[in-house]
């Protein structure tokens, strides 16, 4: 639950004294000695509440009410008032106020009145992050693409592991989307807490401690990604001192507030320098399939990366004839998906493309029924193409029914 509250008066003495009542009830309590000073501190995204007098110099609790209505609107606000103030506090609650307090204010009344604030901030925000987890997707094949044997399996072992407490290390090669999983683990469990990351690279002795636990007014990543998800890329690239320190941090994690490790590595890597955590941490291991084992999934994937491209840039479809897709799709992807991005998005704003070890144009000298296969898949490519991939145009400039067209582009791996 949110805890932080600002406090705006322009009353040096009673600011301090409001500030002793809330941070002695719990509060992280942080004091502005007028509107101003709080709107230039005032993040869109702050997660507490305000708390302000209602008679003040320069800016008066009412027109500051006004200014964080259109700077951060769903931040509640309680106005402090003295007894002759009383009808302007209400009718400042009708204009959008959380509440008012009338002073002198006893610490419980305070308390109560803070803390319902409190809550139904959190409540805001956690409808909020439903919301938002609603809007990405909330059928997994939407998330995770793909209709090969390998991705098949990838869901179906996300889908067991997403609603447990376990903790997960993901398996794959690089570029094959590891932090992208391990969102969908997060958003898939439901959980309260945020996604948070951090790379294994680049935790030093210097910057451990104030990376994991913060410093000053900072948190550290264990305190963001409580009762969420702490993903730890490249795992094993955590240096051997500092390993025996994160695992002391997170075998000690219990309780309320305790985050959920996933982390990534290499194939080579979870078989040798992992052997430690993985036995100390319990990690369930998902291998998360290379984009060269997914052979089913390469046309599919490829049309998904140039729609979105092309609607990102504003562009039209590219051309790519049926001798340059077959290079495309024998090419061995040793980035895997990201180098397949990259590819299409150099494809779509008309940049020229050069795959490493891109393989020489096939034999011609071909088999009856492969050359047949590679002249109906360029056929229906070309006709694709011109209808702008809509299909039953397609299927109308073919001369056959629109049924036929979809057999025919299975058939081809279309």
């Amino acid at each position: 639950m949110p805890k932080q509250v600002y406090v705006v008066d322009d009353d040096a003495d009673f600011l301090a004294a409001m500030l002793e009542m809330l941070i002695k009830a719990g509060f992280d309590a942080q004091g502005f000695d007028g509107g101003k000073a709080l709107l230039n501190s005032l993040d869109p995204e702050f997660e507490g509440i305000v708390l302000s007098d209602l008679r003040m110099p320069g800016m008066s609790g009412q027109e500051l009410l006004t200014e964080i209505r259109k700077a951060a609107p769903a931040v509640p606000v309680i106005l402090i008032t003295g007894h002759g103030d009383i009808p302007a506090a209400v009718a400042a609650t009708r204009g959008g106020a959380f509440d008012f307090l009338e002073k002198p204010t006893p610490p419980e009344v305070l308390t109560a009145t803070v803390k319902r604030a409190l809550d139904a901030r959190a409540l805001v925000l956690e409808n909020r992050r439903l919301r938002a987890r609603i809007a990405r997707g909330t059928d997994i094949r939407a998330r995770i693409l793909g209709r090969s044997e390998p991705v098949k399996a990838l869901r179906r072992e996300v889908v067991a592991v997403a609603d447990t407490a376990i903790d997960v290390l993901l398996v794959g090669e690089p570029g094959t989307e590891r932090e992208s999983i391990a969102r969908v683990i997060h958003d898939f469990a439901g959980t309260k807490g945020d996604f948070v990351t951090i790379s294994g690279a680049a935790l030093t002795e210097a910057n451990f401690e104030d990376t994991m636990h913060g410093g000053g007014d900072r948190a550290g990543v264990l305190a963001l990604a409580a009762e969420g998800t702490l993903f730890i890329d490249r795992l094993a690239s955590i240096r051997e001192p500092l390993q025996s320190r994160l695992l002391t941090l997170l075998t000690g994690r219990s309780g309320v507030g305790r985050c959920r490790i996933i982390a990534s590595a290499s194939p080579g890597e979870a078989a040798e320098d992992l052997r430690d955590i993985l036995l100390r941490l319990n990690l369930a291991e998902i291998a998360v399939p290379p984009l060269r084992e997914r052979d089913e999934d390469f046309y599919f994937l490829f049309e998904h990366f140039v729609r979105d491209s092309v609607a990102r840039h504003n562009r039209p479809f590219p051309v790519v004839p049926a001798t340059d897709l077959r290079q495309l799709r024998a090419h061995d992807w040793p980035g895997n998906l990201r180098e397949l991005k990259s590819v299409v998005e150099r494809m779509v704003i008309g940049l020229s493309v050069s795959l490493r070890d891109r393989p020489p144009p096939p034999d011609e000298a071909q088999d009856y029924d492969t050359a047949m296969r590679l002249f109906e898949t360029e056929l229906l490519l070309n006709a694709l193409r011109r209808a702008g991939g809509r299909k039953a145009e397609a299927a109308e400039s073919l001369g056959i029914p629109r049924k036929r067209l979809y057999l025919r582009m299975k058939a081809c791996g279309l």
